[in-house]
């Protein structure tokens, strides 16, 4: 790692030192973390939290859950610790160094389970040069499939995890889910009128094995400027509803 920034999201709310070069958390991490709402008391986990935004962000709008991240990278894990420390919430948030594919929690462990899983199927998509960055966007040893079958072995009964995705990629999901697991899809649309290429997931399982899909959300006006949805999530620290 050759150096870091030291960044204000969500209006100042969160503090975040990530890499200069390499994968720099953005939008989608804000985004994930306004569809998590974890019961009051619960217990929730990031998968490949990378330097911790999302978690960060969610700890930010919520002080009544307990939060860890999961995050293969030894030096960015040591980061995202950094940022824990940092926003003050060492005392109900960790991370560790371990594969999603060999999670070290036990089965049933969590109530809220959320990632950003790597976007791009490397048989697909050039590669990124910079290999931090390509380990964080591509598919690695452990595919989608995989990041699912683990959210699905930690969430405890009742549970539910949430996600964000390329739409592309929405038919895997979908296969790889049990027939018993809803699923809620929010699209995230560029602008009003335009095909939405990201979209957030809630998977619930147990929970009957309807899949309902929502209002697309409109991030940009006509001209490119911030809808004031996207400024109150991405500011304010609004929460993205499941309604």
């Amino acid at each position: 790692m050759t150096g870091f920034t030291d960044d204000l999201i969500l209006g100042g709310r969160v503090a975040l030192r990530q890499p200069v070069s390499g994968f720099r958390s953005g939008s989608d991490a804000v985004m994930l973390a306004a569809a998590c709402h974890p019961p009051p008391g619960g217990r929730v986990l990031e998968l490949g939290c990378g330097t911790g935004l999302p978690m960060l962000s969610l700890a930010a709008r919520r002080s009544d859950f307990a939060f860890i991240g999961l995050e293969v990278q030894p030096d960015i894990a040591a980061l995202a610790a950094i940022n824990i420390a940092s926003n003050a919430v060492a005392d109900r948030g960790a991370v560790c160094v371990g594969d999603v594919g060999m999670a070290p929690f036990g089965d049933s462990s969590f109530d809220l389970v959320l990632a950003n899983p790597p976007y791009f199927d490397p048989a697909r998509f050039r590669r990124s040069p910079d290999a931090a960055r390509e380990m964080a966007r591509s598919e690695g040893a452990v595919p989608l499939a995989g990041w699912i079958a683990t959210v699905l072995r930690l969430l405890a009964p009742g549970g539910h995890a949430v996600l964000i995705l390329r739409r592309e990629r929405l038919a895997e999901v979908r296969e790889a889910l049990p027939g018993t697991c809803a699923l809620d899809i929010r699209p995230l649309g560029s602008r009003a009128g335009r095909p939405a290429k990201r979209v957030l997931l809630r998977l619930r399982p147990g929970a009957g094995g309807a899949v309902r899909e929502l209002q697309a959300l409109a991030l940009h006006e006509a001209d490119g400027r911030d809808t004031p949805l996207a400024n109150g999530i991405m500011r304010d620290a609004q929460p993205i509803m499941w309604t």
